[in-house]
């Protein structure tokens, strides 16, 4: 059987599970998580807990071990630790600090501690959707040693974002010059004059947030950064994610080259029924256009979902148990093929 180490919490803004197995043959698999914006990790407490303890209770979880590891995406955590950079980070910057990060993971429990994992599922939500893509772009460019297995794509914004309902209201915004710097001052010397216990009250009056979310949602309006990062992140999202950008070394042929090298990571994307970040018409056109219908089930081609069940865009807040149960479902189909 596995045993399980506490939680990572050495480090601000970070979330990992790191098991030990008893059995040296056992295969270790990293999961990756990408957050979407504001890319706060702490809004995914529930959600790793609850994955975390579906796998290591799975019937296969002596012979395949999964650790899980999260960070706040740049500029959205208040860390004295670091030096305090005093513009918020773009979408490419995000992106290449993932990919840094993806890179530099090893197996940190004996008795294969540092060696590499046996393969990795990265996990993206919203905008980390779209980074998560990226990185498997990158990585197959470069010519990566990582094993990337599967992607799985958790109420995806990865064309059109300013099409969606949300995009399109932000999107008017951000043609004021200077909107999320200036829009960031003005909260943030709002939210400063109200002590933080009064803060919370009405964060949980105004959003109906359950009391964790409520808390992680009061840190982020009261640090230096966080409003202007998820602004000016914002404002690159609407500039960026438009037209889909990737060919069929990221989305897979309908009938896979056997005799191909690169072995196209299996995706699995997750849409909302009414998401307010994607629109329907922009999500039925990649449906339609990418996604592997009924007939091609030997295919390549990404897996798409809709909801069917009234999950909100931010699942995170109040249905992490049932989509984390989702979740652990893929993984165990995914380590099957």
């Amino acid at each position: 059987m596995s045993s399980v180490l506490p939680v990572t919490t050495q480090i601000p803004g970070e979330i990992s599970f790191h098991p030990i197995s008893e059995d040296p043959s056992a295969a270790h698999h990293l999961i990756y998580f990408i957050t979407g914006n504001p890319g706060l990790i702490s809004y995914y407490n529930t959600f790793f807990q609850t994955l975390h303890e579906l796998l290591s209770s799975s019937m296969s979880s002596t012979s395949n071990v999964f650790h899980i590891h999260g960070q706040s995406l740049a500029g959205f955590e208040d860390d004295t630790a670091k030096p305090f950079k005093p513009a918020p980070y773009s979408l490419e910057d995000q992106i290449s600090l993932s990919l840094r990060t993806l890179q530099s993971l090893t197996i940190l429990s004996d008795p294969r501690k540092s060696q590499p994992y046996t393969s990795i599922i990265l996990i993206g939500h919203s905008v980390g959707s779209y980074i998560l893509l990226e990185l498997i772009n990158r990585l197959r460019k470069s010519s990566s040693p990582l094993n990337i297995k599967a992607g799985i794509l958790l109420f995806p914004t990865v064309t059109h974002i300013a099409q969606s309902p949300s995009g399109v209201k932000i999107s008017t915004l951000f043609r004021i010059p200077d909107f999320p710097r200036r829009a960031s001052f003005v909260a943030r010397n709002v939210v400063s004059v109200l002590p933080r216990s009064w803060l919370r009250w009405l964060v949980g009056v105004v959003t109906g947030m359950p009391d964790e979310a409520a808390e992680v949602t009061t840190g982020f309006l009261r640090s230096r950064m966080g409003i202007w990062q998820a602004l000016h992140m914002a404002k690159d999202e609407m500039e960026q994610i438009t037209e889909d950008r990737w060919g069929e070394d990221i989305w897979g042929a309908e009938h896979e080259d056997v005799n191909h090298k690169y072995r196209v990571p299996k995706l699995v994307f997750y849409f909302g029924e009414k998401d307010h970040w994607v629109a329907d018409h922009t999500r039925d056109a990649l449906i339609a256009a990418r996604g592997r219908g009924e007939e091609e089930m030997k295919s390549s081609k990404p897996i798409m979902l809709i909801d069917e069940n009234g999950v909100d865009h931010g699942f995170c807040i109040r249905h992490s148990e049932s989509i984390a149960e989702m979740v652990k479902v893929w993984i165990e189909e995914i380590m099957l093929e």
